[in-house]
């Protein structure tokens, strides 16, 4: 369990007995098998005999891993009286198998089976391979070493090691080692002696330049970065500090700034231990680099290409690199780059590259050189149900490849779909749309996402064979997950009213765990064998003694026949025919929360907390926003004035007694509204976007960005500047109808906030002010664009409550309302 204080208690259930353990600030849990539970705490490593209930502690744990195989546990240890770490080898009763004294570092192979560790022996050092099983044994690969070794890696599979030697001498020289499981020979990088390596430069230990060994033990890839040099500097007193800003520059100062401390002159190379054959892959000129699956391909390509440019990422002209040859051609020229046309993806085997373009999904194929776009006319031709109108809005995205990249896997807006990389034999995996069911693959969080390779991605291996997971979400608030096989298609296993997730499985999936929750039901973990459901824990039991609010999705046609939705909460205690005051709060879309669980907290960082206004006797309204390019204020204006006037129909509320309040770009949306009707009693803004036009020349401190940049594909999906189209700036800015606003208006930013600067707040407050409007303004030093000192987080969310208290329950005004 997590508390907001930070410490954690860690619990273990059985099942069958209901026993609960209970480990304070316990972490890194695991199983050993059936009978065997581990964790750790700041004492030590803690091992829990689940049968006959005893613990054997090993103290001064630093590190551990588990070899399931051999019913193994190796332990890294630096007891507290010495000043060297040792390795501990034993079985899970605690005896101890195999002790090595002086340990400097350790890593276990993929399958667990072996052992890669250092020791370090005065000045000098040594690195095997310890071989787990019933008989131990150790496989030096280098004894008496003088320098000391790092960046121990094995390769996927196990089959081959690598790792950084750097001696102790002045010259501090860097090699790398390269050894293959059964050879019994260690090849050496020698920057001195390699043929091809550049002079100059080292060996790179940054953790983003990982050492990487290709499937078929030929090349290992590494980073290189150039020898720093020592520079004599001038005299400080006449050195200028002056930023210069040059409209020419690639990029704006301060992105200048971000971009050289974040991305140093590591490049991408590669070695062929075998014939030790060095090259440079990335350069100057092309620095980013991502390989194929194979390793026998490098995807390269430029950020800076077409800058200055005023998109949030530039397009970019990709080359493809025979790592054989050398030899590299460019196969994408001015390739988009943004949330719908993300960067090219090598498939698991590198045979092929996918990538976005246009709304289509294209294949490069690695052997032959030629594209296709392989989601051509899939809408039209295998979607019937829908009308010719919806289908040109469907896009199909790869997800992933099956196995021997046969087929690529690709979601739409519903369902998974599978194709050749030709564009031929389309199957249909689910069947969500019909459904209004939204599937997708589930994998616990820490197997999510593709393989990450160096500054992109490989695609992952989808195995159709054994089914899938699907993870599901209905367009009616339902939550879920699905057991999807060729022959029975999906099937639910869980599929409820409730906000479910965190799915995990046990004996081949016949056993389900997951977490369910409500708004008014806080988080519990249910148990599920043959269909039978059981509660098996349940976090702050003690809510069922409270008065809870309730929540409900609202759908309807607005006055123009419009199908509309929004999220409703219920105030705790709603007596039905009784009318109460209602807070409308505004940010995009936010049905998808209608059975998130709420803590009715203080400490918040945007003030804004469902449960605290529902159990003050509000009902509280979430519209979900329908934006427009272009046209986001009045799009905002005409969701949320729809929304009210249903809930008004419905006679739940005091049509006088509305609140409004958002925050951020929910704060930007708050006051547009406020400058186009009177609905509303009341108001809080956080962080708003007030003038559009001047907002659009600013700057994103927090990532040296021009703020315009954001403005294509950001949420005011603005395309030409404020000096060609001044009047769609006009029409969505704040500012231009300030004159408007008769509504009172608590605004509130961050001194700090490099987003959102605040003094986009000020200047609406001083136009407000200018006209003696009713407007308080909180600003909060020392907070950026959200609130996260919990004293002020706590004082922004009394404040809130305070001031629609006054307004909307006629509640006594407390001073800071009244007078500074």
């Amino acid at each position: 369990m997590f508390y907001k204080n930070g410490k954690d208690t860690l619990y273990l259930k059985n099942t069958f007995s209901k026993k609960i353990y209970s480990f304070p600030i316990g972490s890194k849990p695991d199983f050993l098998g059936n009978n065997h539970f581990i964790y750790q705490t700041q004492e030590g490593l803690h091992i829990l005999d689940l049968q006959h209930g005893h613990e054997k502690n090993v103290s001064d744990a630093v590190n551990y891993s588990y070899s399931k195989h051999y019913k193994m546990l190796v332990v890294l240890t630096k007891p507290y009286k010495l000043k060297k770490q040792q390795i501990i080898v034993m079985d899970l009763k605690g005896r101890v198998l195999k002790k090595i004294e002086n340990a400097g570092t350790m890593k276990i192979s993929p399958d667990k089976k072996k052992l890669l560790f250092t020791v370090d022996n005065q000045n000098t050092n040594s690195i095997g391979i310890l071989e787990l099983g019933p008989k131990i044994k150790t496989t030096w690969i280098s004894e008496g070493n003088l320098g000391k070794f790092k960046m121990l890696t094995w390769e996927k599979k196990g089959r081959a090691i690598s790792f950084l030697n750097e001696s102790y001498n002045n010259s501090k020289t860097k090699m790398l080692y390269y050894y293959v499981i059964g050879r019994n020979h260690l090849y050496c990088l020698d920057p001195k002696i390699t043929k091809g390596f550049i002079s100059g430069t080292q060996i790179n230990e940054r953790p983003e330049y990982t050492i990487t060994i290709s499937d078929d033990l030929q090349r290992v890839f590494l980073g290189i970065d150039p020898i720093n040099e020592v520079n004599s500097k001038s005299d400080s007193s006449y050195d200028s500090m002056v930023e210069i800003w040059n409209s020419s520059d690639k990029y704006i100062f301060p992105m200048m700034m971000k971009k050289s401390h974040s991305e140093k002159q590591t490049r991408l190379a590669v070695w062929q231990p075998f014939s030790n054959f060095f090259m440079q892959i990335s350069s100057a000129e092309i620095p980013k680099a991502m390989l194929s699956g194979n390793g026998k391909y490098a995807i390269l390509s430029n950020p800076k290409t077409y800058e200055p440019q005023f998109q949030y990422d530039a397009p970019r002209d990709f080359y493809i690199m025979n790592l054989l040859t050398g030899k590299k051609n460019i196969f994408l020229q001015n390739k988009k780059i943004s949330p719908s046309e993300p960067l090219p993806v090598s498939s698991p085997d590198g045979k092929y590259i996918s990538y976005m373009l246009q709304d289509s999904c294209w294949i490069y194929n690695t052997i032959s050189k030629k594209h296709i776009n392989i989601t051509r006319g899939i809408s039209e031709n295998y979607l019937p149900e829908l009308h010719n109108k919806d289908s040109n809005n469907i896009v199909f995205m790869p997800v992933g490849w099956t196995r021997l990249d046969k087929q690529i896997v690709l979601y739409d807006g519903y369902d998974l779909w599978t194709l050749s990389p030709q564009g031929s034999n389309l199957e249909r995996l689910t069947h969500g749309r019909k459904k209004q069911i939204k599937f997708r693959i589930y994998e616990p969080e820490d197997l999510q996402g593709s393989e990450k390779s160096y500054d992109g991605w490989i695609s992952k291996t989808i195995s159709l064979s054994g089914g899938l997971m699907l993870k599901a979400s209905g367009e009616d608030g339902k939550t879920g997950f699905f057991k999807w096989t060729k022959k029975t298609g999906e099937i639910a296993l869980v599929y409820d009213n409730f906000y479910i997730d965190k799915l995990y499985t046990a004996a081949k999936n016949k056993i389900l765990f997951y977490q369910q929750q409500k708004f008014d039901q806080p988080p519990k973990i249910m148990v599920q064998k043959e269909k039978s459901t059981a509660l098996l824990f349940q976090s702050s039991p003690n809510q069922a003694q409270y008065h809870w609010g309730s929540t409900a999705l609202i759908k309807f046609e607005n006055e123009d026949g419009k199908k509309m939705q929004s999220l409703l909460y219920y105030p705790a205690g709603y007596e039905p025919g009784k009318k109460y005051p209602m807070i409308v709060n505004i940010y995009e879309k936010q049905t998808q929360n209608l059975y998130r669980y709420c803590v009715p907290e203080l400490e918040n960082e945007a003030g804004f907390n469902p449960a605290v206004f529902t159990n003050q006797g509000y009902f509280v309204l979430c519209p979900d926003i329908l934006s427009e390019k272009q046209n986001e204020g009045p799009s905002a204006l005409y969701c949320t004035i729809s929304a009210v006037k249903e809930i008004i129909k419905r006679e739940l509320i005091f049509p006088d007694k509305i609140g409004l309040i958002g925050h951020s770009f929910g704060g930007y949306e708050s006051v547009f509204i406020l400058t186009q009707t009177n609905i509303f009693t009341a108001a809080v803004a956080g962080a708003a976007i007030t003038n559009i036009s001047s907002y659009y020349y600013t700057v994103d401190w927090d990532t040296g960005r021009p703020t315009m940049n954001y403005f294509i594909n950001g949420q005011l999906k603005m395309i030409d500047p404020p000096s060609q189209k001044p009047e769609v700036y006009a029409r969505n800015s704040p500012i231009e109808y300030v004159q408007n606003v008769t509504t009172p208006l608590l605004s509130y930013a961050g001194k700090e906030d490099n987003h959102v600067d605040w003094h986009q707040t000020l200047e609406f407050h001083m136009a407000l002010r200018r006209l003696g409007r009713n407007n308080t303004m909180l600003l909060y030093p020392n907070e950026g664009h959200t609130i996260t000192n919990p004293v002020n987080q706590r004082d922004l969310t009394q404040k809130m409550s305070q001031w629609f208290g006054y307004y909307l329950k006629n509640e006594k005004p407390e001073q800071w309302m009244e007078k500074n």
